[in-house]
C-alpha cells in the first residue's frame, strides 16, 4: 500500500487533514484513488490546488519513488504499517506516512521525551541540558528533537555520548539536509538505534510555515515535551501548544533567573502547572516509578562537567517598618553577547532600522547562502520578528 500513501501525499501535500477525510469518505486510500482516477471520479471534494496535483500525481510515478527510497535505504511507514508510533496515530491529523533514515522500531515501544529550547542557550541551559538529557537516556528513554543547532543539538548529542538513542524531526525531504552540516550527526543518530523522520516528500526543502505542522511531530511521538530555556516569543511555544493538544505532559526546568527575558516562557508554563524538573527522576517519576529508586540521583553522566553551584547572595535585604514601592523597571533587550557573532550583527543592524532581507544580504551581515535559514531560526526563536512591509525588525 506505500504507493498508494505516496500518491495520496503527492495530492494532499503534506500535513494536511483533508488527507484522513478523504481515505474515510471513500472506504481507504486504494478506494481512494481507484474512484479520483476514474474517468468519471468523484472530484468534487478536492480543492483546486488538490485537484491541480491530481492531474500531476500518478502511481507510476509513486512506485519510482518507493524504488529509490529502497536503493537510499530509506525507510516508508504508513498508517497501516504496525511500525507506525502508536501515539503519533492517535494525534489530530496524524501523519499519512513517514519517510525514516534509521530503524523507527528501535524507538517504539520506548518512553520518549520531546526536548525543546532555544537555538542560542545561556550556559545554564547548555549545562541543564546536557545533564538531564544523559541521564535520561541512561534509564533508556528516548530524546525527541528537531535537529536545530542549540539545545535541540545539545539534547541528542549528550544522550548519544550516553548510549541512548535519539529521534529527529526533520523539517525537510529526508534527503535533504537541514539543518546545514546535518547529514553525518543523522549517520550517528542512525548507527546508534535511532531514526530521523519526515512526513514530506524527498527532496522537499522547508518552509516557514512548516514548522508550525512539523512540531506537532515532536510533540506527538513524545510522552512528554520538556522545555529548557524560553523567552516570551519562542517557537517553543507552538510544541507547548502542540502537546497540550494532545494531552501529553508538559516539563520545565525552572529559571536560571527569573527577572532574565530569556526564562519568561518557562516562568508561564510553571504557573500554569507544568511540572518542575530539578533532576531527570522528576520525569521518571511520571513513567517509571518502580524503578526510580534504584536510579542514585548522585551518579554523573559520561562526558559532562559537573554544574557549579548556586553562588550566594553577596547583600541581604533588611526590612523595617513599611516596605518602599518598587518602581517597575522595563524588561532589558536581548544579551547578543550569547548569540554567535553573525546574528549578534544582524540583532544591533535591526535596533537601528528595520531591514529587509535583501537589504539583510546587501550590507553582508550574513552570508547570502546562509542568510533565509539564519533569519528563519531568528524568527522562529523570538530573536527578530517579520514587521510591515516585508521587512525584519528586532524583538
Amino acid at each position: 500500500m506505500k504507493e498508494y500513501y505516496i500518491w495520496l501525499l503527492s495530492v494532499m501535500g503534506a500535513a494536511n487533514p483533508r488527507s484522513l477525510r478523504l481515505i474515510s469518505r471513500f472506504g481507504g486510500v486504494k478506494e481512494a484513488y481507484e474512484t479520483l482516477t476514474a474517468g468519471e471520479g468523484e472530484k468534487g471534494f478536492l480543492k483546486p490546488a488538490e485537484a491541480a496535483a491530481l492531474k500531476k500525481s500518478s502511481l507510476d510515478k509513486a512506485r519510482e519513488l518507493v524504488e529509490w527510497c529502497g536503493k537510499k535505504k530509506y525507510g516508508i511507514i504508513t498508517l497501516e504499517d504496525g511500525d507506525y508510533p502508536e501515539l503519533l496515530r492517535h494525534i489530530y491529523n496524524p501523519p499519512v506516512l513517514l519517510f525514516t533514515e534509521g530503524d523507527i522500531s528501535g524507538i517504539n515501544g520506548e518512553i520518549r521525551i520531546n526536548v525543546i529550547g532555544t537555538r542560542a542557550p545561556s550556559e545554564y541551559s547548555f549545562k541543564v541540558a546536557s545533564a538531564l538529557c544523559a541521564a535520561l537516556a541512561a534509564t533508556g528513554i528516548v530524546i525527541i528533537s528537531g535537529m536545530a543547532v542549540g539545545l535541540d543539538k545539545c539534547a541528542m548529542t549528550a544522550a548519544l555520548d550516553n548510549g541512548g538513542k535519539v529521534a529527529g524531526v526533520l523539517a525537510c525531504g529526508i534527503d535533504m539536509e537541514y539543518p546545514r552540516g546535518s547529514k553525518q550527526f543523522r549517520k550517528l543518530i542512525s548507527d546508534a538505534g535511532g531514526v530521523c523522520v519526515s512526513e514530506l516528500m524527498p527532496r522537499d526543502s522547508t518552509w516557514p510555515a512548516y514548522f508550525q505542522n512539523r512540531n506537532r511531530l515532536m510533540s506527538g511521538l513524545s510522552s512528554g515535551t520538556l522545555i529548557i530555556e524560553a523567552g516570551e516569543r519562542s517557537g517553543c511555544h507552538i510544541t507547548a501548544a502542540h502537546a497540550a493538544a494532545q494531552n501529553r505532559d508538559i516539563f520545565c526546568v525552572p529559571p536560571a533567573d527569573i527577572f532574565d527575558p530569556r526564562y519568561s516562557g518557562v516562568t508561564r508554563y510553571l504557573r500554569d502547572g507544568a511540572i518542575p524538573v530539578f533532576s531527570h527522576i522528576d520525569i521518571i517519576n511520571e513513567y517509571l516509578p518502580d524503578i526510580s529508586d534504584r536510579i542514585s540521583e548522585s551518579a554523573q553522566p559520561r562526558n559532562l562537567e559537573k554544574p557549579g553551584s548556586v553562588k550566594k547572595q553577596s547583600e541581604t535585604v533588611k526590612l523595617s517598618g513599611k516596605p518602599k514601592s518598587v518602581t517597575p523597571q522595563p524588561a532589558p533587550k536581548a544579551d547578543c553577547s550569547a548569540l554567535p557573532e553573525e546574528r549578534a550583527k544582524i540583532v544591533e543592524a535591526l535596533r537601528k532600522k528595520k531591514l529587509t532581507f535583501d537589504e539583510i544580504v546587501r550590507k553582508k551581515l550574513c552570508a547570502e547562502d546562509a542568510a533565509y535559514e539564519i533569519l528563519l531560526d531568528m524568527e522562529l526563536d523570538g530573536i527578530i520578528e517579520k514587521v510591515a512591509g516585508d521587512r525584519y525588525a528586532a524583538v
